[in-house]
């Protein structure tokens, strides 16, 4: 007696397989065209009570940088900007403290003051 796995059994998983397929090839496509749509900027980053600030300017100094407070309302006449930095992906910050100068490539910018933006990588220079 032989087992045979009847034709409608085997539609069905094939039909799986082929939908699981469409979706990862999805998520890749989706993946691959938010990094060609993202900007980067360069600038510092700065932790302070547990938020990562992201502070851009031509003159900045490491001891701005140590002194920065996000309460201090001078902080914003000493840079030309300051945000909030949104990482999802705490990896790509493992390696990287506060004074440190990096790149920062970005999905999008939340407006709120400071404004917050929401990270997809961080390259240290």
């Amino acid at each position: 007696m032989k087992n045979r796995i009847s034709k409608p059994i085997i539609n069905t998983v094939l039909l799986f397989l082929f939908l699981v397929a469409l979706w990862f090839l999805g998520n890749v496509s989706q993946l691959l065209s938010n990094k060609e749509n993202t900007e980067s900027e360069i600038g510092y980053i700065v932790m302070h009570e547990g938020i990562v600030y992201f502070i851009q300017g031509k003159d900045v100094q490491q001891s701005d940088i140590e002194s920065f407070s996000s309460e201090n309302p001078i902080y914003s006449n000493k840079f030309e900007s300051v945000s909030i930095l949104i990482n999802e992906s705490k990896l790509s910050m493992r390696e990287i403290k506060s004074g440190d100068e990096v790149r920062i490539w970005y999905s999008e910018i939340l407006e709120s003051n400071p404004a917050k933006i929401k990270v997809i990588r961080t390259e240290k220079l």
